[in-house]
């Protein structure tokens, strides 16, 4: 996943101005919801770099494993 993506991905957060971005992550039966500073939107990308985006549920991206 690039940078690109990942604008594209939170672009319906951030066109609210939302400075704390929401997402979910789906690691078999596990889920969570993670926030990251919008402005830290690379810092996201290691971490993604293990899961796949699956889609957003009620304007809050999921990632699963």
């Amino acid at each position: 996943m690039q940078l690109e993506d990942l604008e594209h991905i939170f672009k319906p957060q951030m066109a609210e101005s939302i400075v704390i971005l929401h997402y979910m992550l789906v690691d078999g039966e596990h889920i969570t919801v993670e926030r990251c500073p919008s402005d830290k939107l690379t810092s996201l990308l290691p971490m993604l770099d293990n899961f796949v985006y699956a889609g957003t549920d009620g304007r809050i991206p999921r990632f699963t494993k």
